[in-house]
């Protein structure tokens, strides 16, 4: 292997090690509907025992949106959403971290 290739397979393995850590998934929040609620929604929450907050934005087939919870808590994704269906987001915990759930619009 030449240089370049290495350092590429050691950058690729250095990337998946932060995304596929340990621990990192447990804490991620999560994108859902509320059946409950009329019309078509997205919520944010906190896993339980998380007590970051996190500041979210969520695009799917359904339509987009941002939005935040409070630390463990749950929060509206306020956006234009068309009808129920999957949702891809991106969000920034209040300790920095950085988490892309995916979920659905109800």
């Amino acid at each position: 292997m030449n240089t370049f290739a290495v350092r590429s397979a050691l950058a690729a393995a250095a990337a998946l090690a932060i995304f596929a850590a340990p621990g990192v998934a447990a804490a991620a929040p999560n994108l859902h509907g509320d059946p409950n609620t009329p019309g078509t929604q997205v919520q944010v929450e906190s896993e339980p025992g998380d007590s970051n907050s996190y500041t979210c934005g969520a695009v799917g087939i359904a339509g987009a949106g941002v939005g935040s919870n409070s630390s463990g808590g749950a929060g509206q994704v306020n956006g234009a959403y068309f009808g129920p269906g999957p949702v891809q987001g991106g969000c920034v915990g209040s300790d920095g971290s950085v988490y892309f759930p995916t979920g659905n619009a109800e």
